[in-house]
Protein backbone atom coordinates (compact mmCIF):
# COMPACT_ATOMS: atom_id res chain seq x y z
CA UNK A 1 0.00 0.00 0.00
CA UNK A 2 2.88 2.55 0.85
CA UNK A 3 4.56 1.27 -2.69
CA UNK A 4 1.48 1.96 -4.24
CA UNK A 5 1.56 5.59 -2.70
CA UNK A 6 4.76 6.37 -3.34
CA UNK A 7 4.33 5.02 -6.64
CA UNK A 8 1.24 7.28 -7.11
CA UNK A 9 3.18 10.39 -6.06
CA UNK A 10 6.08 9.66 -8.40
CA UNK A 11 3.82 9.22 -10.82
CA UNK A 12 1.98 12.70 -9.97
CA UNK A 13 5.08 14.65 -9.85
CA UNK A 14 6.42 13.52 -13.17
CA UNK A 15 3.59 14.27 -15.16
CA UNK A 16 3.11 17.94 -13.38
CA UNK A 17 6.71 18.31 -14.60
CA UNK A 18 5.61 17.19 -18.05
CA UNK A 19 3.42 19.97 -18.25
CA UNK A 20 5.16 22.53 -16.95
CA UNK A 21 8.06 21.72 -19.26
CA UNK A 22 5.56 22.15 -22.78
CA UNK A 23 4.06 25.15 -21.19
CA UNK A 24 5.83 28.43 -22.39
CA UNK A 25 8.00 30.39 -19.75
CA UNK A 26 7.43 33.97 -20.25
CA UNK A 27 9.94 36.15 -19.07
CA UNK A 28 9.55 39.50 -16.99
CA UNK A 29 11.67 42.44 -17.35
CA UNK A 30 12.45 45.92 -18.60
CA UNK A 31 12.17 47.68 -22.02
CA UNK A 32 15.82 46.71 -22.99
CA UNK A 33 15.01 42.54 -23.17
CA UNK A 34 12.80 42.82 -26.46
CA UNK A 35 11.58 38.85 -25.44
CA UNK A 36 10.39 40.21 -21.88
CA UNK A 37 6.78 41.03 -21.25
CA UNK A 38 5.89 44.21 -19.63
CA UNK A 39 2.94 44.24 -17.27
CA UNK A 40 2.45 48.03 -16.88
CA UNK A 41 1.20 50.89 -18.67
CA UNK A 42 3.32 53.83 -19.27
CA UNK A 43 1.30 56.90 -19.12
CA UNK A 44 2.70 60.26 -20.72
CA UNK A 45 1.47 63.48 -19.55
CA UNK A 46 1.24 66.72 -21.12
CA UNK A 47 0.28 70.43 -19.85
CA UNK A 48 0.74 73.92 -20.90
CA UNK A 49 -0.23 77.09 -20.72
CA UNK A 50 -0.06 80.76 -22.68
CA UNK A 51 -1.28 83.96 -21.47
CA UNK A 52 -0.85 87.13 -23.11
CA UNK A 53 -1.05 90.44 -21.09
CA UNK A 54 -1.29 93.58 -23.97
CA UNK A 55 -0.73 96.05 -22.05
CA UNK A 56 3.19 94.98 -21.23
CA UNK A 57 3.15 93.43 -24.76
CA UNK A 58 4.34 90.53 -23.41
CA UNK A 59 3.50 86.47 -24.23
CA UNK A 60 4.71 84.26 -21.10
CA UNK A 61 4.10 80.05 -21.00
CA UNK A 62 4.69 77.23 -19.34
CA UNK A 63 4.85 73.41 -21.54
CA UNK A 64 5.17 70.35 -19.75
CA UNK A 65 5.71 67.07 -22.01
CA UNK A 66 6.91 63.39 -21.98
CA UNK A 67 6.29 63.28 -17.83
CA UNK A 68 6.05 60.06 -16.59
CA UNK A 69 5.38 61.88 -13.08
CA UNK A 70 3.88 65.27 -13.36
CA UNK A 71 2.33 67.77 -10.78
CA UNK A 72 2.21 71.31 -10.92
CA UNK A 73 0.25 74.62 -9.88
CA UNK A 74 0.68 78.40 -11.19
CA UNK A 75 -0.18 81.26 -9.54
CA UNK A 76 -0.67 84.41 -12.30
CA UNK A 77 -1.03 87.84 -11.43
CA UNK A 78 -1.65 90.18 -14.33
CA UNK A 79 -1.65 93.72 -14.31
CA UNK A 80 -1.48 96.64 -16.54
CA UNK A 81 1.99 97.65 -15.25
CA UNK A 82 3.74 94.19 -14.21
CA UNK A 83 2.75 90.75 -14.66
CA UNK A 84 4.03 87.69 -12.35
CA UNK A 85 4.36 84.07 -13.23
CA UNK A 86 4.87 81.67 -9.80
CA UNK A 87 4.96 77.76 -11.03
CA UNK A 88 5.84 75.34 -8.71
CA UNK A 89 5.70 71.55 -10.37
CA UNK A 90 7.29 68.05 -9.51
CA UNK A 91 8.18 66.30 -12.65
CA UNK A 92 9.99 63.85 -15.09
CA UNK A 93 10.25 64.57 -18.25
CA UNK A 94 10.28 67.81 -20.59
CA UNK A 95 9.60 71.41 -18.99
CA UNK A 96 9.62 74.53 -20.58
CA UNK A 97 8.87 78.14 -19.00
CA UNK A 98 9.41 81.67 -19.91
CA UNK A 99 8.20 84.97 -21.49
CA UNK A 100 8.88 87.34 -24.43
CA UNK A 101 8.17 90.84 -24.09
CA UNK A 102 7.82 93.26 -27.58
CA UNK A 103 8.94 96.80 -28.08
CA UNK A 104 5.64 98.79 -28.00
CA UNK A 105 6.79 101.47 -30.05
CA UNK A 106 7.55 99.03 -33.43
CA UNK A 107 4.12 97.54 -34.76
CA UNK A 108 5.13 96.16 -37.79
CA UNK A 109 7.47 94.45 -37.71
CA UNK A 110 7.35 93.89 -34.00
CA UNK A 111 10.84 93.56 -32.27
CA UNK A 112 11.68 91.29 -29.24
CA UNK A 113 12.66 93.31 -26.55
CA UNK A 114 13.51 90.89 -24.12
CA UNK A 115 13.16 86.71 -24.35
CA UNK A 116 13.75 84.32 -20.92
CA UNK A 117 13.26 80.68 -21.59
CA UNK A 118 14.27 78.16 -19.15
CA UNK A 119 14.21 74.35 -20.42
CA UNK A 120 14.57 71.33 -18.13
CA UNK A 121 14.83 67.49 -18.99
CA UNK A 122 14.67 65.25 -16.16
CA UNK A 123 13.60 64.85 -13.01
CA UNK A 124 12.97 68.26 -11.28
CA UNK A 125 11.28 69.75 -8.32
CA UNK A 126 11.25 73.58 -8.71
CA UNK A 127 9.74 76.74 -7.47
CA UNK A 128 9.94 79.36 -10.32
CA UNK A 129 8.89 82.81 -10.51
CA UNK A 130 9.07 85.34 -13.10
CA UNK A 131 8.32 88.91 -12.91
CA UNK A 132 8.11 91.25 -15.84
CA UNK A 133 7.67 95.11 -15.13
CA UNK A 134 6.94 97.88 -17.60
CA UNK A 135 9.16 101.17 -17.78
CA UNK A 136 10.13 101.81 -14.30
CA UNK A 137 7.29 100.07 -12.37
CA UNK A 138 10.22 98.87 -9.69
CA UNK A 139 11.07 102.33 -9.01
CA UNK A 140 7.87 104.03 -8.79
CA UNK A 141 6.61 100.93 -6.48
CA UNK A 142 3.78 99.60 -8.55
CA UNK A 143 5.59 96.01 -7.46
CA UNK A 144 4.66 93.80 -4.63
CA UNK A 145 7.22 93.18 -2.47
CA UNK A 146 9.70 90.16 -3.40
Amino acid sequence: MLRCRRLLVIALILVVLGIAQSQPMIRIGSKTDPEAHLFTYDQKFRESTRFMNYNLSMIGEKEFEDCSRLSSRMDLRMFPSWTELVINANFSGIGRMGYVVYDEEREHPREEQSTITHMFIGNFSMDERLLVAKNHAVEAGYLPPV
